[in-house]
């Protein structure tokens, strides 16, 4: 099978991203889409009730929202009553310059980087995360990442949630207009002025299941709010998400 060629966008950000100046302006874009969207966020009860408590739990997107990931973030915190402590959001990324810089926009959005990879780190960054999401944190996670393949969970997330005790809560994200890059992801990057909508799912509490069950009721849930939240965004109702606190039925 040959592989999805690269269109001039994608092979531009991907030259490019070894330069500062391209992170720079990628966080100022994605600060100026942030200040001129339309935001919407769908099914968000369970997440609320998650927000306000002491524990900790994990947030799942696909690799393909993560322009949105953080302005969804922070949409989130903004639309809790002002009473409401805000929780620490941790991110995993790379040990690089790259990802120095990734951390340094992230911060923005009151998102804080833990530093490591499947390569360089990736142990302390694991111990990291999960004493991180036991003292309450939110572990702000793309099961399909680094590198896919796309939409298909692999085990961190879920291994991350079932080691922490904590729920995985999946997300999905849209904005239109935007443009999809000719990456392996299929990246949604949002335009000025967009409507932008976020769809939450019903909290997943992996107790007692195999990890590859909860795995595939995790990439069900998040295939399932990303279609939701593109119906919506292109004006159309979308489908009701799971009902405020139910679990998916894993089989």
């Amino acid at each position: 099978m040959r592989a999805r060629r690269k269109g001039p966008l994608a092979r531009g950000m991907k030259a490019l991203g070894k330069t500062h100046a391209l992170w720079h302006l990628i966080g100022w874009y994605l600060g100026f889409c942030r200040r001129t969207a339309r935001w919407e966020l769908h099914g968000a009860e369970p997440l609320r009730a998650l927000a306000e408590g002491r524990e900790g739990f994990v947030m799942a997107f696909w690799h393909e929202c993560l322009p949105l990931m953080p302005l969804a973030w922070a949409h989130l915190w903004e639309s809790l009553d002002p009473g409401v402590p805000r929780k620490a959001g941790l991110v995993l990324v790379s040990r690089s310059r790259d990802g120095a810089l990734i951390a340094n926009a992230l911060g923005g959005y009151g998102l804080t980087a833990v530093e490591g990879s499947s390569t360089r780190g990736g142990r302390g960054a694991g111990i990291g995360l999960l004493r991180g999401v036991r003292s309450g944190s939110v572990a702000v996670v793309v099961p399909d990442g680094p590198r896919g393949p796309r939409r298909q969970v692999s085990g961190g997330a879920v291994r991350l949630a079932m080691m922490a005790g904590v729920p995985v809560v999946p997300c999905g994200a849209y904005a239109v207009p935007s443009r999809r890059l000719a990456s392996w992801d299929r990246m949604v990057f949002p335009l000025p002025f967009s409507r932008c909508v976020a769809v939450v799912g019903a909290p997943i509490l992996p107790s007692g299941e195999s990890e590859a069950a909860v795995s595939a009721v995790l990439s069900l849930a998040l295939d399932t709010t990303m279609n939701q939240a593109e119906a919506r965004a292109r004006g159309g109702p979308g489908c009701d998400a799971a009902p405020g606190g139910a679990r998916p039925g894993i089989p």
